[in-house]
């Protein structure tokens, strides 16, 4: 009789330290996600592995217990239909499984989604690690940019892709500083001033166009958004100073701002005229137009990953492409027209539903409650959203391992601090 009484106090022991941990690590990934994202070598996934193995963890010993709320279960549905579209697009064209390696993380990300409904990711830290990301970015870029004097920032990795991870960093610290000036918290308001300044003064550095295109309209976005945060003189001055360095930094020739938009008007002038046709956005343009005459072809489940190939050498028999963009042999450099092109409108109606479902429950949520904590999670989902749309457009986002990491784990982490219980008793 001892015996099984040792033995149940022990399993009241170990479940009890369990619950504690779990918070606890929860926490720890949402500040490494942001922090990590672009400091060492696949940054980004480090929070999120750590996430995903204390969420399996929790569904393993708490099966009987936890239960999605339906805001839960319209993201993870559109997350594991992604993933579904894929593996049969995949299957059906003779692929590969590796070739579902990057559509996998949306499965991870799902099953992330148990824990975080229970436990939800503190606002303070997961901006937190965002802003020393964004800094530690920031240092980085100006070491490649100045020191070692590399032509973009980042660019011994992918300098689109961190480019853009670097943007995001920025703007969700630019939503960090609305909500810490209306906290009343002017340490961290700072903190956050300096992460977005830093994190978009990366972006600049990296010369990654394709994440400035809309970078205007998140803006105003950011400043609806906050728009009661807009009028206190203190939030107008340090937008003032966001604006007067960001200005700093881009006149100055160094950075390579000015030349990069300068080459771009360049390109697109060479492209009109048929002078060049093979510059940078040239080859854009030329693989945009392969990709929609692909989908004009298959338009219902498209081509394959690799069926598409057939399409594209029938379009250089036709003279409708060069040789050297039928060897480029990559994707279309706009995730829309490459989902349309290897998966027809079904793949298109897949990644849109992933991307635009959190955004629909973000407008009804916003309408029902007015928490400080929920109103930035919110904003911030809103901008992860639409900044991943205005980096599909020009770059296969997802089509890179970083690029679909960090959208997910964004997504299902601010989605806890948007639609999460807050309150951890059922631990």
């Amino acid at each position: 009789m001892p015996l099984k009484t040792d033995i149940s106090a022990n399993k009241s022991s170990f479940w009890q330290r369990s619950d504690q941990v779990l918070p606890l690590l929860v926490q720890l990934s949402a500040f490494l996600f942001g922090a990590l994202a672009l400091t060492v070598p696949s940054g980004y996934s480090y929070g999120p592995a750590l996430l995903l193995l204390a969420s399996l963890y929790f569904v393993g010993i708490k099966r009987a217990v936890w239960r999605l709320p339906p805001e839960f279960k319209l993201i993870g549905l559109g997350l594991l239909l992604y993933f579904i579209v894929m593996a049969i697009s995949v299957w059906l064209d003779g692929g590969k499984m590796s070739e579902i390696d990057r559509a996998s993380r949306a499965v991870m990300a799902a099953a992330m989604l148990p824990l975080l409904a229970f436990v939800p990711v503190r606002l303070p830290l997961f901006l937190l690690g965002c802003g020393v990301g964004a800094l530690l970015a920031f240092g980085s870029a100006i070491y490649d940019k100045f020191i070692l004097g590399y032509g973009r920032a980042f660019d011994d990795v992918m300098p689109i892709q961190s480019g853009n991870i670097a943007m995001s960093l920025g703007l969700f610290c630019l939503c960090g500083m609305f909500w810490a000036q209306k906290k009343g918290k002017l340490a961290f308001s700072l903190l956050m001033l300096l992460g977005a300044f830093a994190g978009m003064g990366a972006s600049f550095l990296s010369g990654t166009r394709g994440g400035w295109v809309l970078l205007p309209v998140i803006l105003l976005t950011i400043g609806m958004l906050f728009k009661e945060s807009l009028y206190r003189k203190r939030a107008i001055a340090m937008i003032a100073g966001i604006l007067l360095c960001g200005g700093g930094l881009i006149a100055q020739p160094q950075s390579g701002v000015e030349a990069r938009i300068e080459q771009a008007q360049h390109d697109i002038s060479q492209y009109l005229d048929k002078t060049n046709l093979n510059t940078s956005l040239g080859i854009r343009f030329q693989l945009w137009q392969s990709a929609w005459q692909s989908f004009t072809e298959k338009p219902l489940f498209g081509w394959g990953n690799h069926g598409v190939r057939a399409s594209q050498k029938a379009q250089l028999a036709r003279g409708e492409i060069s040789q050297f963009i039928y060897n480029f042999n990559s994707h279309a450099h706009n995730q829309f027209l490459d989902e349309m092109a290897k998966r027809g409108v079904i793949g298109l109606g897949a990644l849109l539903l992933m991307l635009l479902t959190p955004l629909f429950l973000v407008k009804r949520r916003l309408r029902q409650h007015h928490d400080a904590d929920m109103h930035c999670g919110a904003a911030l989902l809103i901008v992860t959203i639409f900044s991943s749309i205005d980096y599909c457009f020009s770059q296969a986002f997802f089509g890179h391992n970083s690029g679909i990491t960090f959208f997910v784990a964004s997504l299902v982490m601010l989605a806890s601090v948007v639609f999460g219980e807050h309150d951890t008793k059922c631990l």
